[in-house]
């Protein structure tokens, strides 16, 4: 009987669903934009939120571009009640409002298409102040008809010690991050991708403060080298460089409300601070590449270009033919070891010519290379030639190791057994009387065991099983030493290894806090899960962990659809994070089985 009610219910609720989404349709749509302030300072965000109100057959509503400010979405919002019978819906878009400069902008008004009934939104304006955004800080207001820009409190400026160069030649590169009046956090390394160029791994980064202009800037430090690869006129940079801006939320206000909470204090500590992506962009910088000289070039020169020093060594120097002979070259110094090439050894030389062992470690690069003697004649190892182009004195340089002298001893043959005999009257000599069982050939008196012809232990089943058995040993064994070799000497193969592990163990905690009614910690932990395992995955450290460098890295990998998903898990989590809305725990859920989908996808499509 209460299984007959409970249907019942059911299809009575079905009926006044589909009732009121007839209602629905007849409602009148709205269409609107605000802000949560019209005036804000630069180094602070605002929030703009677009609402339809009355359907939700509603596509993504794409960010409005305004030039002087950077426009984010930050995630949607959508709100269904059913209240004394009446339906009603609601559904927002919520995007950052990022100034890059102070003035005046607007935000234009914004048109949808509902059942072929046009919406528009009024044109919203914002003004943006040169006021600073911490209040312990203070700077000098700007002149009358000036305008203030981010630019000027976080920027990036590329530097090249000179404007010309050789082919190969190396150049250091200094980028420096300069911040002022702004806390940021996340900050990546440079992204230096330049057509024509190699480039070294950036080092980590030096910090220190100084003043410019009467400004003091915290600055960051990134040093490398590059290496033109091809001549003529070439343009160096952009260079670009992602990080997180922490800015107060001034619309964040005390919850206690009343005058006495209004002092500096107070508004401090209820301030509501958000991290904002930017993404910093220095400017280019001409160079111009020179072709190395063709005159006086040695025969052997590889394209080597810097300022060199040659050490070589060869041991041993007293060997048997056939035996093996080592010669160590290192070459250090300041220019591009990439092209540094092993001595030319060829097989005319009366030597047996083995590819060379090359290693490069703390700016300096070994060759080592085996040569095996095949005549007793060689009394020396050649000379050790390395040529370069000397940036400097510009003109070739040839340095030279050598040669080794090195002493090859005939290898002693077998010349046989030589039977001994004795005289007798200075008669011919006669064979001594043999022993027995000191002969070449003697009579075995033991025969052994006998065989059956055609039988040997080997040819039966228990050999077979034996071999097959300490096969599946050794490999048993040998797998596991491979596996745990290289967890601990491969830290990325480590952390993808142990990254679906750690999400499944991060996932029950943040199961336990969906019955709970804190939001906000929720989505944190979600997230917190999710950056977890792709920076595992990915081999990312935390802060690299963006929606830009994960889709970048996942692109060609994975199906679109996955991107997708994750685009809106990163979405989803960032708005509810750090700006808390109510959600009920229906969408708790699906945001939980978002995130599931998601690894379970990537464990079986990425390796």
């Amino acid at each position: 009987m209460a299984r007959v009610r409970y249907s019942h219910i059911l299809i009575v609720s079905a009926c006044l669903m589909a009732l009121t989404c007839v209602n629905v349709s007849a409602r009148d749509v709205q269409f609107t934009a605000e802000v949560d302030q019209n005036t804000i300072a630069l180094g602070t965000s605002a929030q703009l939120t677009l609402t339809v109100t009355g359907t939700q057959d509603v596509a993504d509503i794409p960010a409005p571009s305004v030039d002087g400010l950077d426009i984010r979405f930050l995630g949607p919002s959508t709100q269904i009640s059913i209240v004394n019978g009446q339906y009603s819906s609601r559904k927002s878009w919520i995007y950052a409002l990022v100034p890059l400069k102070t003035g005046r902008f607007t935000i234009p008004a914004l048109n949808i298409n509902v059942n072929g009934t046009s919406h528009t939104t009024d044109s919203v304006e914002i003004e943006v102040t040169d006021t600073p955004t911490n209040p312990s800080v203070t700077s000098a207001p700007s002149s009358p008809g000036t305008t203030a820009s981010l630019d000027d409190k976080i920027f990036l400026v590329l530097k090249l010690p000179k404007e010309e160069v050789y082919l190969n030649e190396r150049l250091p590169v200094k980028i420096l991050l300069f911040v002022a009046d702004l806390s940021v956090a996340d900050v990546h390394f440079p992204e230096f991708n330049q057509p024509g160029v190699d480039a070294e791994k950036f080092g980590q980064p030096q910090q220190y403060d100084q003043v410019v202009n009467g400004v003091r800037y915290h600055i960051a430090e990134f040093n490398t080298n590059i290496y033109p690869a091809r001549t003529g006129e070439m343009t160096i940079g952009p260079v670009t460089l992602d990080c997180n801006i922490v800015m107060r939320s001034a619309s964040a206000r005390a919850p206690f409300g009343g005058s006495m909470f209004d002092d500096d204090f107070f508004k401090t500590f209820f301030d509501r601070y958000e991290k904002r992506p930017l993404t910093v962009r220095s400017k280019t910088s001409s160079l111009t590449v020179l072709p190395l000289p063709e005159e006086n070039k040695p025969a052997g020169f590889a394209g080597a270009v810097g300022q060199f020093s040659l050490d070589a060594s060869v041991g041993p120097i007293e060997v048997n033919v056939g035996d093996p002979v080592t010669v160590k070259m290192q070459v250090g110094g300041e220019g591009n070891l990439k092209m540094v090439q092993p001595p030319a050894f060829t097989t005319a030389d009366n030597f047996k010519v083995y590819d060379p062992q090359i290693k490069e470690e703390n700016g300096v690069k070994k060759l080592e290379q085996v040569l095996i003697p095949e005549s007793e004649q060689i009394t020396e190892i050649p000379a050790v030639r390395f040529s370069c182009f000397d940036p400097v004195l510009r003109q070739y340089q040839t340095l030279t190791k050598g040669p080794f002298p090195v002493t090859v001893r005939k290898l002693k043959t077998d010349t046989g057994l030589k039977v001994v005999g004795l005289t007798v009257g200075g008669e011919a000599p006669v064979s001594a009387p043999p022993v027995v069982g000191q002969d070449i050939i003697f009579i075995k008196e033991d025969p052994g065991t006998f065989y059956v012809v055609g039988e040997r232990f080997y040819r039966g089943l228990a050999f077979y099983c034996a071999v097959v058995l300490f096969l599946v040993v050794w490999g048993m064994l040998y797998g596991a030493y491979r596996r745990t070799h290289k967890m601990t000497t491969d830290v990325a193969y480590a952390r993808r290894l142990l990254a679906p592990k750690e999400a499944r163990r991060d996932l029950r905690e943040v199961k336990r806090l969906l019955s709970r009614e804190d939001t906000g910690k929720f989505y944190d932990a979600l997230f917190r899960t999710l950056q977890k395992y792709l920076g595992n995955k990915l081999h990312l450290s935390a802060g690299a962990v963006t929606l830009e460098t994960v889709q970048a890295r996942l692109a060609g990998r994975v199906e679109e659809k996955w991107l997708e998903e994750i685009r809106q898990a990163f979405n989803e989590c960032d708005a509810l994070r750090y700006a808390p809305a109510d959600s009920s725990p229906g969408a708790r859920v699906q945001s939980y089985a978002r995130v599931q989908r998601i690894i379970d996808a990537l464990e079986r499509s990425v390796s």
